[in-house]
């Protein structure tokens, strides 16, 4: 594959996954990656990453916990 057009998939490659690029790129980098293993395994990877970092940030962070770093924040200042 041309190194090149695994550079340019993967400078997008958050801006792909949030959807901030253009039909047009999306279609350039889609045809890219089912052509390129190494770039699917990397965009599939990230995908997979944002959703578990998205599933584990939706616990509550427990009121001692956030009153011990304010406190430790307020004593650093």
């Amino acid at each position: 594959m041309n190194r090149r057009t695994c550079e340019h998939a993967v400078e997008r490659i958050y801006f792909y996954l949030d959807g901030e690029i253009t039909w047009y790129r999306r279609m350039r980098i889609n045809w890219h990656l089912r052509s390129c293993v190494k770039c699917e395994g990397a965009f599939d990877f990230e995908d997979r990453l944002r959703s578990v970092v998205r599933e584990k940030s939706c616990e509550d962070v427990p009121d001692d916990l956030i009153s011990r770093l304010r406190s430790i924040l307020r004593e650093e200042r």
